[in-house]
């Protein structure tokens, strides 16, 4: 796994890369108010590095926001809103650039939910794991932390949500997918073939959320 860092203008990214032909692409750290995720993903990627396809891991998309703690970042953006072509905000430009120039099957963008305590729910666009075997076993090792599955809406305040969850599943065909999240701006472009949003209770104790992360890259993300 190598480290690189993508600078543009005042925004420095850190981020990493195994091979040469990167399938799958993992964020973290797009709303600054959801860092306990980070850690947890990162301690994922650095276990299960050698059993992983290639990749590229971005830990944190929005270092300002990140640092201050904040959903928004130095340019007072939710940058999960933003992310479109002919931005000149430099994270989302430095992030659309580190990936714009590669076809990944997937990506998968970790984030909290800093409403909920035990309350996991996952957004599927274009990948149908709500079908598989594996989402079966996933939904019930999360049942055995003691966590619950998100039944009804993820947000009836937010104009760009408000989707409905059936035992904290909800599958989004690219078709309807056209918001300002990077994986919208991925699936518009062709940069990705389908995407995967886990949404980790914000309440959580960290060791929880580092193994929710730990079950859901186990599950969902190593090499058959």
């Amino acid at each position: 796994m190598r480290r690189l860092i993508k600078v543009l203008g005042r925004t420095q990214i850190p981020y990493f890369t195994k091979g040469e032909s990167p399938t799958l692409l993992i964020h973290s750290g797009t709303h600054g108010d959801e860092y306990g995720v980070i850690s947890s993903v990162r301690l994922a990627v650095a276990k299960y590095e050698a059993q992983l396809p290639d990749f590229i891991f971005v830990p944190v998309v929005s270092p300002s926001a990140v640092a201050a703690r904040k959903r928004v970042n130095m340019d007072g953006l939710d940058l999960n809103r933003s992310f479109f072509d002919g931005s000149r905000v430099s994270e989302i430009e430095a992030n659309l650039s580190i990936a714009r120039d590669y076809k990944f099957d997937l990506m998968v963008t970790f984030h909290e939910d800093s409403f909920w305590k035990s309350t996991f729910y996952l957004y599927d666009v274009n990948r149908s794991v709500g079908e598989g075997m594996a989402w079966k076993k996933f939904k019930a090792e999360i049942e055995a932390l003691g966590l619950n599955l998100l039944n009804g809406s993820d947000d009836p305040n937010d104009p760009t949500l408000d989707y409905i969850f059936e035992e904290g599943y909800h599958y989004i065909s690219e078709k309807g997918y056209l918001g300002g999240s990077f994986d919208a701006w991925a699936i518009r472009n062709g940069v990705i073939g389908g995407a995967l949003v886990p949404e980790i209770p914000g309440k959580l104790i960290q060791e929880k959320k580092n193994k929710v992360v730990d079950l859901f890259f186990r599950r969902f993300l190593l090499k058959a």
